[in-house]
């Protein structure tokens, strides 16, 4: 390997690998070439990624950053794919916060302190601080919290209907794209496969950019709801499991 090739590879840090989303971007990190190394962040022990690649750190939730921050000691690029979902409205809104704002924005924290310059966070479609809907301002809060960490790019990602989801009714799949003519962009529904492939594909261009001495003066946000996610679909890939 080449120093220049050397220079290109970058491990990850993964929060809600267990998840629909979160698992399909670990599979990605696995088979990427230029992905050295993924650290899988869980509650529980899982044993779900049997690849010398992934190191799997269980925590106590409600001690995340500190438990985190050894583990993330070294890692280039975050990714959170992590958050309560349709569930949240059986939830106390305050384990709805906890969830989606507390818990990411402690992630955040603990990788941009072991030398993360690249994040990815998976958010919603309508996310707003200043929304009326309850979960739409939550989100909204969300967004705010990680930009809050400051990492040399962040990458904040919209997704409205997910399917492929396990949490989605599988007739949504065929019932949404006929709906799409009739509602924004921003509002279409996404496969959950190339949601993850949004994520990795735009953070690995934002890491390699920085490891080529092009980093921004300032900290970057950009929001990527489904118009600015679809050139990073692959075709096929969301037929995939």
């Amino acid at each position: 390997m080449t120093a220049a090739e050397a220079k290109a590879q970058y491990s990850a840090i993964v929060l809600g690998a267990t998840g629909n989303v979160g698992g399909h971007i670990v599979q990605l990190l696995i088979k990427n070439p230029l992905c050295r190394k993924v650290v899988v962040v869980t509650r529980r022990k899982t044993d779900a990624f049997a690849d010398p690649k992934v190191a799997e750190v269980v925590v106590n939730m409600d001690r995340l950053e500190e438990e985190v921050a050894p583990h993330a000691q070294g890692v280039d690029v975050a990714l959170a794919a992590f958050g309560v979902g349709k569930g949240s409205a059986k939830m106390p809104e305050e384990e709805v916060r906890k969830i989606e704002i507390a818990y990411p924005q402690a992630f955040c924290r603990a990788a941009k302190a072991g030398g993360a310059r690249v994040c990815g966070v998976m958010t919603a479609a309508g996310a707003d601080p200043e929304a009326g809907m309850k979960y739409a301002k939550i989100i909204g809060e969300k967004e705010k919290a990680v930009e809050s960490v400051k990492f040399d790019f962040l990458g904040v990602y919209r997704p409205a209907v997910i399917l492929g989801n396990s949490n989605t009714p599988g007739v949504l799949g065929y019932v949404m794209p006929l709906l799409h003519w009739a509602m924004p962009s921003k509002y279409h529904s996404i496969h959950k496969n190339d949601l993850a492939r949004a994520m990795v594909a735009q953070s690995e261009q934002a890491f390699l950019a920085l490891a080529q001495g092009n980093a921004p003066k300032e900290a970057t946000v950009k929001i990527l709801e489904f118009k600015e996610m679809e050139p990073f679909f692959v075709k096929g890939e969301s037929d995939e499991v």
